[in-house]
């Protein structure tokens, strides 16, 4: 990953990142809930070298004896459209099966109620599934740093196209809902990885060719209807797509009839975006409009060069690594069925006093689910620049800023030198410059007299 490499950081990228930094943390302590994913080929090309869909499908055509140049000429014939490349290489890869590969795939498949295309997505999955690290493999990754601050986002639910399993592997617990199981299940659980475009442990739910994409077509309308709840409700973080996926697209237009308002700007969605070019700008995208016609919505935008920052922010006072979600799952399942079957069938009587004793406490259920509270640094510096400004008055950071260096200035005091009870710095990625500066409740504090011209004391 040459264009990782850390390059001097302008000044105006910094206020950007921090500035987004705390759009994030403030979005998340304003829903109160962990954020969705929307993850698209782009992580697991980032993290291992995973193919595109165009390239994978020349892997798949090249055992086939289709060579460059043809698949070029392919490419071209096409429009550079992956969906009806994929439905000519159905019908090739049917014919070799039937000829010179027929010792490459199970007999089963050969059998009369096997639909064609059945050989193009076994070919498809044996390929992604080779390629896919297991858990092991996953710390010798070269962003193995950055892998590990997306495992400790704990997402509520990921929601991909993607038909590998290196999701299942990052997120441990996590239960996958393939296809259109997705519009019979109940939302009303957490740890799911809802992959709508199929997986490689099932050849025959993958949506690969055009005729996949136009039975996909019909039923996408329910599957949106399905996740509305998470989309509407939830933070939501697109990962993995470039700006006009019409994966991305199709799925936000949809939502947005419902959740877009008058303004057509729907606050709750980030598109991130990679730019390996990042720090040569002097502007950045912070907004992004989605779909066509009466059918535009804006969201926001982040683009980066790497997403450390991105994933520190999200995690940040929301991490419940003392809860397994594969623990969580079970108890939230069984919950789940005792009070919409047991209860109402008399299999248990109800001991409302205790259950008020429960909830009279903020600390009596997490105890009870073995939930303990966390002592980090993000718990004791919990703000950036901008939310300690925001929390004084000002509009942005720097209000906040001229009072710290008036304290420099009146006491001699820099505490920006040091990790103290005012400010720390956290590493946010590999680089020598990446970190995130946060701040306590006692700076707010400190700075609060130091603006009304109080008399005030600094001990670090």
């Amino acid at each position: 990953m040459a264009d990782d490499v850390a390059k001097p950081v302008n000044t105006e990228y910094l206020r950007y990142v921090e500035r987004t930094s705390a759009l994030i943390r403030d979005t998340l302590d304003e829903m109160q809930c962990q954020p969705i994913f929307f993850i698209g080929s782009g992580i697991p090309k980032r993290y291992y070298g995973s193919p595109g869909w165009l390239e994978l499908l020349q892997e798949i055509a090249t055992p086939m004896g289709v060579e460059e140049d043809e698949f070029n000429y392919l490419i071209q014939k096409h429009d550079h459209k992956a969906i009806p490349l994929g439905q000519e290489l159905q019908e090739r890869a049917f014919e070799w099966a039937w000829k010179a590969g027929k010792s490459k795939f199970p007999k089963s498949y050969f059998k009369t109620d096997v639909h064609r295309a059945q050989f193009l997505k076994h070919m498809a999955c044996e390929i992604l599934a080779k390629r896919t690290p297991k858990e092991a493999a996953v710390k010798k990754l070269p962003l193995h740093g950055e892998i590990e601050l997306l495992q400790a986002t704990t997402p509520h639910a990921v929601i991909t196209t993607n038909y590998d399993n290196f999701l299942e592997v990052l997120f441990q617990g996590y239960e996958a809902i393939v296809g259109e199981k997705v519009i019979r299940y109940n939302l009303n659980m957490v740890g799911e990885i809802f992959k709508i475009h199929g997986s490689t442990d099932d050849p025959s739910t993958l949506v690969l060719t055009h005729d996949d994409y136009e039975n996909y077509r019909e039923k996408k309308k329910y599957i949106s209807a399905k996740l509305l709840t998470y989309l509407a409700e939830h933070p939501v973080f697109i990962l993995g797509y470039g700006f006009g996926d019409p994966n991305v697209t199709s799925i936000i237009e949809d939502v947005g009839e419902i959740i877009g308002g008058d303004d057509r700007f729907i606050k709750n969605i980030f598109y991130v975006q990679w730019n390996g070019s990042i720090h040569d700008q002097i502007s950045f995208r912070e907004e992004y409009v989605i779909g066509s016609g009466s059918k535009q919505y804006r969201v926001r935008a982040i683009e980066s060069n790497e997403f450390s920052w991105i994933y520190s922010a999200i995690s940040q006072e929301r991490q419940i690594k003392a809860i397994n979600v594969r623990t969580l799952r079970a108890v939230a399942s069984r919950m789940y069925k005792l009070i919409r079957t047991d209860i109402p069938r008399r299999q248990f009587e109800v001991n409302y006093q205790t259950l008020e004793g429960l909830i009279s406490s903020d600390e009596n259920l997490p105890n009870l689910l073995g939930i303990v509270p966390a002592s980090n640094t993000n718990m004791s510096h919990p703000f950036v620049l901008t939310q300690v400004g925001q929390r004084l008055g000002y509009p942005t950071w720097h209000g906040a800023r001229k009072l710290i260096e008036k304290v420099r200035a009146e006491k001699g005091v820099n505490i920006f030198e040091t990790d103290n009870r005012y400010h720390c710095a956290v590493k946010s990625g590999t680089g020598p410059q990446s970190n995130v500066r946060k701040y306590s409740a006692e700076l707010v504090a400190l700075l609060k007299l130091v603006k009304a011209g109080s008399p005030y004391t600094v001990t670090l």
